[in-house]
């Protein structure tokens, strides 16, 4: 018999060379704890064995019904009888041991998720800082690996191995020398072809999977700095690297699907040449000794080719054990690691009580080396007293150790030597969790969990806060309003129960999570409060409302406060200054300041004149804007403006037919077209095969029937069997290999584009949750590996089960219709029964998919903020939550296990049972003399055959529909068309656009005028599509003249960066128009526009590469720039002695967004970048805002060095970074409410000279 028709696409399983059994295999199963659990392991495992007894008895059964064919009728009701019986007993046993395993599988895997969140929610801070663990890939891959692999493939496993010892027990017992010559040729070949096959397979997998890995990380990289790709023109750079990642992908994956064509070639030539080996052994037999009969040896072939083929699938099965095994090292490594030294989960330890914090804390000689540098000392035999009851200020250089007591004191760590005493005990006595729930911490970048207002504000109580709801209510909105919260809860629609998104995706600005976080910290009332650069996003008003507050209710609780900027630290009862780990000067702000030591230092640098020091003031007036009725305005209509509501997924497009579908997916691989033609015959010979081998079964079978068989032309069938092998070894390899070539270059076709259209969308187009640089990376690799199965093995397999079904269906007819047109009614039936099966399979894998992703999502969102959830003493939360998370799909599960089995088990029986009918109705035929015993058996395995491959096409139903979903998804991307990109954008060209206007006066250009870039923006209003009916800009007008330095100043949210983004036409306004040089920016192209622009970013993004990469990418189009001149330009910017200090000097990797360099270096990378390209207009958006106040100096310094020849407009929260601007415009509300040069909004005693109050040092 031939091997089921099966998908061209082969199995991988690494087997060469792999020691996959690291961790015992057995050891997945300590899981199952339970009585009830290792009572279900027993019964599944019995089952499975028993399973493989029913298939050799079948075939044993079968072959005497060939033999006695047509029989009489009493002998043909017994054998029909056992006959059904059997393929009763084989369903039961089925349903048994897959109902079983599939409810191991989910149990085993359940545990394991909720023990490998448990365990990483209780490990120490030193654990994460070193080992860095993926944790959505334990929870999901890496736990549903181990599920895979113990779970219905080891039922199945068993059942093959007792199939196997019990179908040669059957056949030496029929036939003993038949069976040898088998066992002897057939199982080392097919043994040998899959081994190392599947070894070649497997290797060149494993290189085209790493290419795509750093290929993702790339595309993440680009889209998450898209606003940088766009302001510096870097497109074609990244792209360009982008395609060289993929083409080497493209290289192993070409040799791949070559490996894994002709491995499935060679497997299908070696099973029907054994068809004829052993027919050719058999008729001679028969000839010689007139023994055993045709359905002697159709039982052995039946058997020996089915175990043969058993053996085959060994190497899947015992590769998906090895990667569980595996992956169950990884979990068990982290569940077997010994409990850390600081143990959240611990009972035993002191209990921390108030009272303990009206004593000092004491720090004691501490020395500290984190573990992941030792060789860095962060702390070095510092000591020092916290008083009770008061604010202390902590003050350095970045890495002088301030933030490092902070990690000390929550005990994220313990010290190297030394102490920190509370009430006269070390801290290290105290209970862990006791201590963290009287200690509240705000960061500079504050973690907020998924969730409204209120939830996160609720996390900053502990369990043993029993509240009412109300009580809980009036506590958080207290604390809301200590933060500073009120003034932009109330404007957000549902308030306190606004949701917020998560640390990803955050709807709020940074100032505003600050004060949700300080919130947060607040509404425990703790003894000790923490505040670590808490007011680094907030501007001066906010931040000192903000301390007034802190001050008036925080009487008699101590707070340490860490500040870079030092207005935050002026009112401090003690400032510490630290260096390099130790203390240099202590003191209040008057003392320290009077001192002249460090701290005068940083107040030098940070220090703002609030007088005109100059005799001859400019006369330039102060401008004092006064509000207007319209600035009470809340919205304006515009046919630019979209709501959220607007924003789905992918822009609403109407759906595209399967047909339209297909005929875009060729053309977009049209110049593949010989192979897709090449592959389409060789797939439709193939399926050929299938319908000669059913000609050639039908007339071996009667020839051996016959007394005294021919051996001619027994031998000459046989003979046909080795050409039909032949045939389908050159048409299955031709077929994998051609449509190998076309699928890999179409992944790499639109995986290429899908980013270079991704890059040029709007801005706006990434507000959606679902456009975030995971979702849209995540999409690009699933939904181009699925949008192969158009173009693929898939396509070829269906081609070839069609040939099959109408090929066979046809012969059937052709040759005794009576028999085939009673046989035909019953494939249906064993079409629904797998449809149905693997319709509810992807229903439930679809259900699973989602929840199972759902939990992960937390479980990532909990371990990823580690630091957060460990100072709120929030693991046990997460932990609950995470379970309960993962209750539905477990309970799912089960009712699949139950239900969905019953189909397994019918699918896999069904066909004894029709075969049953078909021996009985065609005996009868035969009898009645109405059809040959030739046209019986060529009519039978030609409808059988077609069955089982309409049954292969049913079977990738799912793997189809996921297909078309995938090119509908890919091309509705590729057809998305950017509204402020006015070109006619082509992402199928090599650069990515076409500067053909789509407006009449798009190729106008703007000269620079001899005197400077002049901007203007004239009665501009601006409302963002995500928040429709709220102005950022409030009918704003604004002049900047040629050359000069602007400064923007004012509130958070006051519509300070909106300018910049209207400048850079990130946006188009609402109303109004933004001009350079007198003409609306709207008429200009785009990248031309942009090529004038140079803008450094709060956060400088940097890219996968050197040095020297990423600062060339912002050179125009137009422009070449040398090595010499990326060194003149590192010059300019402070930035040459540091990179030459470099082993590899410019060619030092960035690492992943700038990783490998400091918060200053990238920002002089930035800066570097912006001036390479010699731009017109230089635009610094809080440039400086998270530096320490020396490399603030040195940025500021290389700033005010880059401002000479050109525009430029800076947005800053620190005054002093701004206070020598030609002109400072401060913001408010969307406008600008002052405007003049620092020492005249100083004497006019406004708004901005109340902001230089709050921030003088002096």
């Amino acid at each position: 018999m031939e091997p089921a028709l099966a998908p061209q696409q082969p199995v991988n399983f690494p087997i060469l060379g792999l020691n996959p059994f690291k961790t015992s295999y057995a050891t997945l199963y300590k899981s199952l704890e339970s009585t009830k659990s290792r009572l279900l392991l027993c019964t599944a495992i019995i089952l499975s064995l028993a399973a493989g007894a029913p298939l050799p008895i079948i075939g044993l059964l079968f072959g005497k019904i060939i033999d006695e064919f047509p029989p009489p009728e009493d002998e043909l009701r017994t054998r029909l009888g056992q006959l059904m019986a059997t393929a009763c007993a084989y369903f039961a046993i089925t349903w048994g041991w897959s109902v079983c395993w599939s409810i191991i599988g989910e149990t085993i895997s359940r545990e394991l998720r909720e023990r490998s969140l448990e365990r990483l929610l209780g490990m120490d801070q030193a654990f994460f800082d070193i080992h860095q663990p993926d944790v959505t890939g334990i929870v999901t891959e890496k736990v549903q690996t181990v599920q895979l692999g113990t779970s219905e493939k080891v039922g199945l496993f068993l059942q093959s191995i007792s199939y196997f010892l019990a179908a040669f027990g059957v056949g030496f017992y029929l036939h003993a020398k038949l069976t040898g010559i088998l066992l002897a040729t057939v199982i080392p070949a097919m043994t040998i072809i899959i081994f190392f096959g599947s070894a070649l397979t497997s290797q060149f997998s494993k290189r085209a999977a790493s290419c795509s890995e750093e290929a993702a990380a790339l595309a993440e990289d680009a889209i998450s700095g898209v606003k940088t790709v766009q302001a510096t023109g870097a497109f074609d750079a990244l792209c360009d690297n982008y395609r060289k990642i993929l083409n080497a992908k493209l290289h192993w994956g070409l040799r791949k699907s070559m490996s894994g064509a002709v491995m499935l070639g060679c497997v299908y030539f070696v099973a029907y040449a054994a068809n004829g080996l052993a027919f050719y052994v058999g008729s001679k037999e028969i000839n010689n000794q007139g023994g055993n009969g045709a359905g002697t040896i159709y039982a052995v072939v039946f058997l020996i080719l089915d175990a043969s083929f058993v053996v085959g699938q060994f190497g899947p099965f015992i590769q998906t054990f090895a990667l569980a095994a595996s992956a169950g090292a990884s979990i068990f490594g982290l569940l077997e690691r010994n409990s850390p030294q600081i143990n959240v989960y611990a009972s035993h330890g002191r209990t921390v009580s108030r009272n303990l914090f009206k004593s000092p804390i004491e720090f004691k000689d501490l020395n500290f080396v984190y573990p992941s540098r030792p060789t860095c000392r962060a702390l070095d035999c510092f000591s020092l007293n916290l008083e009770p009851g008061i604010m202390t200020g902590i003050v350095g250089a970045s890495g002088s150790g301030k933030s490092t007591l902070t990690q000390l004191l929550l005990r994220f760590y313990d010290p190297s030597s030394g102490q920190i005493m509370l009430a006269g005990h070390n801290l290290r006595e105290y209970n862990v969790a006791s201590l963290r729930s009287h200690i509240s911490l705000v960061g500079q970048d504050p973690v907020l969990f998924a969730g409204t207002i209120l939830d996160n504000i609720r996390h900053g109580l502990s369990e043993h806060h029993r509240l009412t709801e109300v009580e809980l209510l009036q506590k958080c909105k207290q604390a809301a309003s200590d933060a500073g919260c009120d003034e932009f809860i109330t404007a957000l629609p549902e308030g306190m129960n606004t949701g917020i998104g998560s640390a990803n995706f955050s709807q709020l600005s940074g100032g505003q999570k600050q004060r949700v976080a300080l919130a947060r910290a607040l509404v425990s009332d703790p003894a000790l409060l923490i505040l670590d650069e808490y007011t680094s996003a907030m501007d001066a008003k906010s931040e000192a409302m903000v301390l007034q507050s802190l001050l008036r209710r925080s009487r008699n609780r101590t707070i340490l406060v860490i500040a870079h900027r030092l207005a935050t630290v002026r009112d401090c009862s003690r400032i510490v200054v630290m260096s390099q780990g130790r203390i240099v000067e202590s003191g209040t702000h008057d003392e320290l300041v009077r001192h002249g030591g460090a701290y005068r230092c940083l107040v030098d640098a940070q220090t703002l004149d609030s007088t005109d020091s100059s005799s001859n003031s400019s006369g330039e007036c102060t401008e004092t804007v006064a509000d207007s009725p319209a600035s009470t305005r809340s919205s304006v209509s515009s046919a630019n403006s979209h709501s959220a509501e607007d924003l789905p997924a992918l822009q609403s497009q109407e759906k595209l037919g399967i047909l339209c579908v297909m005929s875009r997916v060729f053309r977009l691989n049209r110049d593949k077209n010989l192979y897709t033609a090449t592959g389409l015959l060789a797939s439709a010979i193939s399926g050929a095969t299938l319908i000669g081998e059913a000609v050639i079964f039908g007339n071996l079978i009667n020839i051996l029937n016959n007394t005294g068989p021919s051996m001619s032309q027994a031998s000459f069938f046989c003979l046909m069997f080795f050409v039909v092998s032949l045939i389908a070894l050159l048409a299955y390899s031709t077929s994998g290999v051609a449509f190998g070539i076309v699928s890999e270059w179409l992944v790499l076709k639109v995986q290429e584009q899908s980013l270079r259209t991704i890059l040029r969308q709007d801005v706006n187009w990434f507000s959606s949750p679902r456009r975030s640089p995971h979702h849209l990376v995540a999409s690009i690799g699933a939904d181009s590996g699925r949008l192969s199965g158009l173009s693929g093995v898939i396509l070829g397999t269906v081609v070839s089960a069609l040939t099959s079904v109408f090929g066979g269906i046809v012969l059937a007819h052709v040759v005794a219709w009576k028999i085939a047109i009673v046989l035909l009614a019953c494939v249906p039936v064993m079409l629904l029964s797998g449809f149905l099966r693997l319709r509810m399979l992807a229903k439930a894998e679809q259900r699973h998919h989602t929840a199972y992703n759902d939990a992960a999502a937390l479980a990532s969102e909990a371990c990823s903020a580690i630091r957060t959830v460990a100072a709120l003493g929030k693991e046990r939360y997460f932990l609950r939550a995470y379970q309960e998370s993962l209750d539905k799909p477990y309970k799912q599960g089960v009712k699949f296990a139950l239900l969905g089995n019953i189909l397994l088990a019918f699918s896999l029986s069904i066909t004894y049972f029709i075969y049953a009918l078909a021996y009985w109705w065609g005996s009868r035929l035969v009898g009645d003399g109405e059809y040959s015993i030739l046209e019986f058996f060529i009519v039978l395995p030609a409808l059988l055959f077609s069955a089982q491959a309409a049954g292969i096409m049913f079977s990738l139903g799912p793997e189809l529909t996921q297909a078309s979903s995938a090119a509908q998804r890919s091309l509705q991307l590729l057809d998305e068309k950017p509204s402020i990109m006015p070109t006619q954008f082509d992402p199928t060209t090599p650069s990515g656009h076409s500067y053909i206007s789509t407006i009449a006066d798009l190729s106008e250009k703007v000269d620079k005028p001899p005197d400077g870039t002049h901007i203007e923006l004239r009665d501009v209003s601006l409302s963002y599509p995500t928040r429709a009916g709220v102005l950022a800009l409030n009918q704003l007008d604004l002049s900047i003249g040629g050359e000069q330095f602007v400064a923007f100043i004012g509130q958070s949210g006051g519509g300070k960066s909106s300018v910049i983004s209207l400048i850079e036409r990130f946006y188009d306004p609402t109303a109004g128009a933004v001009l350079v040089n007198g003409i609306n920016i709207r008429t200009l192209l785009v990248e031309d526009h942009r090529s004038r622009i140079a803008l450094v970013p709060q956060d400088a993004e940097l890219f996968p590469g050197s040095i020297a990469f990423n600062i060339s990418i912002g050179a125009r189009r137009d422009q070449r720039p040398a090595h010499e001149d990326i060194i003149d330009v590192c010059k300019k910017c402070g930035l040459h002695d540091f990179v030459m200090s470099l082993p590899e000097g410019y060619n030092t990797p960035c690492g992943k967004k700038g990783s490998a360099l400091s918060g200053g270096q990238k920002q002089r990378i930035a800066l570097a970048r912006a001036l390479i390209r010699d731009p017109e207009i230089l635009l610094l958006d809080e440039a400086t805002s998270q530096l320490d106040a020396q490399s603030e100096l040195d940025v500021r310094r290389a700033i005010i060095e880059a401002c000479k020849g050109r525009t430029v407009v800076m947005v800053a929260h620190r005054l002093a970074s701004i206070q020598y601007a030609d002109k400072i415009c401060v913001f408010e509300h969307g406008r600008i409410i002052e405007t003049g040069s620092h020492f005249e909004l100083c004497r006019s005693g406004g708004v901005y000279a109340s902001m230089v109050k709050m921030q003088h040092l002096g």
